[in-house]
């Protein structure tokens, strides 16, 4: 009997540790403030490359190592930093996701970069039928 109430009181001490270690986790995360601006790049017509200077700029209540990826190649790094703003040359031919993930390549937080084109398409959906009977 008393060697249940051990093992029950040691389940619950774990259980409640690695709830507390999951919520700093968590939280740390929420904190993390990003942004990359402009979010939208302009091109002339629709699958023309953009290219742009955009500014990055992160805020962390406490000094962390991250690292910045244009979908899956790593375009900067910084080492215990808490808060940092650069400007980084960009070319995408699509929409495309930046990442800012941790030391353990977690994802703390992400920005999409969305494309537009000034012209629109090049054809128009007709209005009514090819074809009349008159």
């Amino acid at each position: 009997m008393r060697c249940n109430i051990w093992a029950m009181l040691l389940i619950c001490y774990f259980t409640a540790f690695s709830t507390l270690a999951t919520n700093e986790k968590n939280e740390n995360k929420k904190d993390i403030q990003f942004s990359i601006k402009p979010l939208v790049c302009i091109v002339k017509k629709p699958g023309d490359t953009c290219s742009m200077t955009a500014t990055v700029s992160w805020q962390s209540p406490k000094l962390i190592n991250t690292c910045l990826y244009q979908g899956t190649s790593k375009v900067a790094c910084w080492l215990k930093q808490k808060t940092i703003k650069a400007v980084i040359k960009i070319n995408i031919e699509e929409n495309m996701e930046y990442t800012l993930k941790d030391d353990n390549h977690h994802i703390i937080a992400k920005q999409l970069i969305t494309i537009n084109s000034s012209l629109a398409k090049k054809y128009r959906r007709r209005l009514r039928a090819g074809w009349s009977l008159f």
